[in-house]
């Protein structure tokens, strides 16, 4: 036999061989950004999650997801009232995230797989409420409200209730975390709901107080006044450290037993240039 003719019967036998099945890998992404640093120490967080399969296959359902925030990131005791919180009751009866606007700092969309029973990815919108602490050891409480963006004979929204926890001294990177349980409850048995992408804009919550001010003086008597308003963020400025960078952090929990996890370094160099900062990066508590 030829060279030729080896080489195009061993073609024709590669050629009828089966299909090698691709491996299956769960990967999961996580990005953060801090941006809109205000003067007076306001600030928004912008993370984004995807998560597949690289088969293309459904992934498995999400049970949770935390999302751990940097040192120095914490909850102002005067946002810790009623005011602030969100009735998760009113809610579940009607789902208008404008029920609980005083109580809103994040908001945000995601794309949601209910493959078999529906082929095209599931939108929807979701909120993050303020509530009064959950679990033993909560610092806060969190409802989340996620609602489809469109009719759906599949689902239509739920509210959810997560927590908002310190971290324990041994996470020296992370100072809180957000705990957030995404597995949803869909109306027809049949269809199970797997996230792909979640996009989070974490505005905060604002306070603002009017005071009365002296503008002019003169032998120790005010002879002006004017009232000025100050604003108070939700969360203190996370330390700034000298590498100018801080760590956020994702978990990704999945029923069956699943995880996955990501850390994301972010440039803090701009909390350096506040008025009320200190040279290393801290804010007066």
């Amino acid at each position: 036999m030829t060279l030729k003719r080896l080489l195009i019967a061993l073609a024709l036998v590669f050629a009828a061989l089966p299909p090698v099945a691709a491996r299956a890998e769960l990967v999961g992404e996580f990005d953060a950004a801090i941006r809109n640093v205000r003067a007076w120490g306001g600030y928004t967080v912008v993370a984004s999650a995807r998560i597949y399969d690289t088969t293309g296959a459904p992934a498995p359902r999400l049970a949770s997801a935390t999302v751990h925030f940097p040192q120095g990131a914490s909850v102002r005791d005067r946002f810790l009232r009623s005011r602030y919180f969100c009735d998760g009751t009113k809610l579940v009866a009607n789902p208008d995230p404008t029920l609980c606007r005083k109580a809103e700092f994040a908001s945000g969309s995601l794309l949601l797989d209910a493959r078999p029973a529906i082929e095209e990815p599931v939108p929807a919108s979701i909120w993050l409420f303020l509530a009064p602490g959950g679990e033993r050891g909560a610092r806060a409480g969190i409802v989340i409200l996620v609602r489809a963006n469109r009719r759906s004979p599949a689902w239509n929204y739920d509210v959810l209730h997560g927590n908002l926890i310190r971290e324990p001294e041994s996470a020296s990177r992370f100072g809180y975390r957000l705990e957030l349980p995404t597995t949803l409850q869909p109306l027809l048995p049949q269809v199970t709901l797997s996230l792909i992408e979640m996009k989070l804009r974490i505005r905060g919550i604002e306070q603002d107080r009017k005071l009365r001010v002296c503008t002019r003086r003169l032998h120790g008597r005010c002879l002006a006044r004017r009232d000025r308003v100050k604003r108070t963020f939700w969360l203190r400025v996370p330390r700034c450290p000298r590498g100018h960078e801080v760590a956020f952090g994702a978990d990704y929990a999945f029923l069956g037993g699943h995880a996955i996890s990501k850390r994301r370094s972010v440039n803090c160099s701009r909390f350096l240039d506040l008025p009320s900062t200190h040279k290393k990066g801290e804010i007066p508590q």
